[in-house]
């Protein structure tokens, strides 16, 4: 059986909201790194294939499924805690405008193996976090650009002897540093699509 305390946990995460204090972030990110007209051309194709690509740039995502029209679900590469593995599934849509695509998270949910106390204490926690999210791959002038807005929110107990102020400002850097670095990355990797490549080694070149 549970210790008393991790029940006691849970029904802290769920006191009224008249106890909780909201933290909210707002981040914006930028990343433009030179792309080849072969690539140009792929991705100005709008093929499903090229959403998907979009979608499991991100080095966190393990998988992906195409759902149809312009849907797919990402299963994130699973984080362990003691006597939890901890999975986060999230759904993408992807919409073409002119020569952009703009993919947007839906929703998520928490998949959780482990005994059975253990993993609502773990998803109860996992879940506190609201976030959306909005990245806009775009191809102009020889260059694909990625354009990305991140908003988290979650509530904070107010019996947590920490300053509101300083969890503010240290998740704000923290979030800030996380989207920088996956939006840098998701440029490069979705860069590895280009069918150059495949034409060269195809070619014997």
């Amino acid at each position: 059986m549970a210790p008393r305390y991790l029940h006691l946990a849970v029904a802290l995460l769920a006191a009224p909201a008249l106890a909780l204090r909201t933290v909210k972030w707002s981040v914006q990110s930028t990343k433009s790194v030179a792309a080849s007209p072969t690539f140009a051309a792929w991705f100005e194709g709008g093929s499903a294939a090229v959403n998907e690509a979009i979608v499991a740039a991100n080095d966190a995502i393990s998988g992906t499924k195409d759902l149809g029209g312009g849907r797919f679900e990402a299963r994130v590469k699973s984080a362990s805690f003691p006597l939890v593995q901890l999975e986060p599934v999230m759904t993408f849509t992807c919409e073409r405008d002119g020569g952009a695509v703009t993919v947007r998270l839906d929703e998520q949910r928490m998949e959780a193996t482990g005994p059975s106390w253990a993993t609502r204490i773990v998803v109860a926690v996992a879940e506190i976090m609201d976030t959306t999210s909005s990245s806009r791959f775009s191809v102009a002038d020889g260059e694909l650009t990625c354009d990305a807005t991140v908003e988290a929110s979650f509530n904070v107990p107010r019996w947590v002897p920490i300053p509101l102020k300083s969890i503010q400002e240290g998740g704000l850097k923290a979030v800030t540093k996380q989207v920088e670095g996956d939006v840098a990355t998701m440029v490069v990797n979705l860069l590895k699509n280009d069918p150059k490549d495949e034409f060269e080694v195809g070619s014997g070149i």
